[in-house]
């Protein structure tokens, strides 16, 4: 932590000043400390806009920089700025990075290979089999799962990633000092133990609707990739994934049930030119990421059906191949329960379709 770190975190605190005029201020005066207790007159010839000169001239004067320090260490966060050689290099490098991250656990080399994965908070079985399965994967492999912590999808990725033994980044739209939703209290335990959490905002920020948006930049900055796994025309998820081709990064898209809206972002997203994935090793393969770390229990682990659904669904494809519809039958399970199922047992390779609307259980 350089001892210029208190002048970013000051200037932070002040509206209207982002990177590039935080940036603009440096080059000026040649450190951040000389801008800090530069005259309001040498401020004025830098050539802000008047908005954030009159913030600055106002608020300097009433932040106080040790106590807000204070606060920070009180917190056991790391603090970092674009100054320090520790800021994630994948983010420095997009338009508008964050001029100072709040970090609490820790980041390191290995995150430097990262994939996003979000998708709707209102995730359906399914959402959530899939994301689980793909998160599970990707960490066993040595990838970094960053994710927002939002209920539904986000959640279900942090979970798989560290129940897969890897790391989870959690980036956050409020202050770090807040956990939102109240509900992942415990996780974002677990997260700060086996990854980090990240925020932008300084402390105390409530989790306003418009900061959403804003973090995700932050979100598949960080990522070589995102990946969303179940996700409405409308969702938030989208926003993300526009944001991540703005970065040049690579977006996938896990197909989706035609008749459930729920998923229909994921369809229109692959549609628009978004990969479809079907297991990790299509996304792997797409970012030309060589299979990092699998561990021996993972190698020689025999993947089954997880879901009672599954196993009944499997069950009734040991002899004969079987049409969809003989297969609710038999089952006496909805329609879109079957469907969900057959998804997930072809996603594990224990299922395949051997005809129209037909399928049969594969040979392992």
């Amino acid at each position: 932590m350089s001892p210029q770190s208190r002048y970013w975190l000051g200037f932070h605190l002040i509206p209207h000043m982002g990177a590039v005029r935080i940036l603009q201020l440096k080059q000026t005066f040649g450190t951040l400390e000389n801008a800090w207790k530069s005259s309001d007159g040498d401020l004025r010839q830098v050539g802000l806009p008047q908005n954030a000169y009159e913030a600055i001239i106002k608020q300097r004067k009433q932040v106080d920089l040790n106590a807000e320090w204070q606060r920070i260490a009180d917190h056991h966060i790391t603090f970092i700025t674009l100054d320090d050689e520790s800021y994630p290099a994948d983010l420095r490098v997009i338009p508008d990075p964050p001029p100072v991250l709040y970090i609490q656990g820790k980041l390191t080399e290995a995150d430097s290979l990262a994939l996003a994965i979000v998708g709707t908070r209102r995730a359906t079985r399914y959402g959530r089999d899939v994301t689980t399965m793909f998160a599970r994967q990707l960490a066993s492999r040595g990838v970094t799962i960053v994710s927002g912590m939002a209920l539904g999808i986000d959640t279900a990725a942090h979970q798989a990633a560290i129940d897969g033994g890897g790391r989870t980044i959690a980036i956050l739209g409020c202050g770090i000092d807040i956990t939102y939703p109240k509900e992942n209290y415990e996780l974002a335990q677990r997260i700060s133990q086996h990854g980090a959490l990240i925020s932008e905002f300084p402390l105390g920020t409530p989790p306003t609707g418009n900061n959403f948006p804003r973090r995700n930049r932050i979100l598949s900055g960080l990522s070589l990739g995102v990946l969303v796994t179940e996700a409405p025309i409308k969702s938030g998820a989208l926003i993300t994934a526009e944001t991540a081709l703005e970065q040049n990064r690579e977006v996938f898209a896990v197909p989706a049930n035609i008749f459930n809206k729920v998923g229909q972002g994921c369809n229109q997203l692959i549609k628009d030119g978004a990969t479809l994935v079907t297991d990790a090793g299509d996304i792997l393969d797409a970012l030309n990421v060589a299979y990092v770390r699998v561990t021996t229990k993972q190698k020689t682990e025999q993947v089954s059906p997880e879901s009672n659904t599954e196993k009944i669904v499997l069950q009734l494809l040991e002899t004969d191949p079987l049409h969809i519809d003989d297969i609710i039958r038999l089952s006496q399970l909805s329609a879109n329960d079957v469907i969900a199922a057959l998804t997930l047992l072809e996603l594990k390779g224990l299922a395949i379709t051997s005809g129209p609307m037909q399928y049969s259980r594969s040979i392992r």
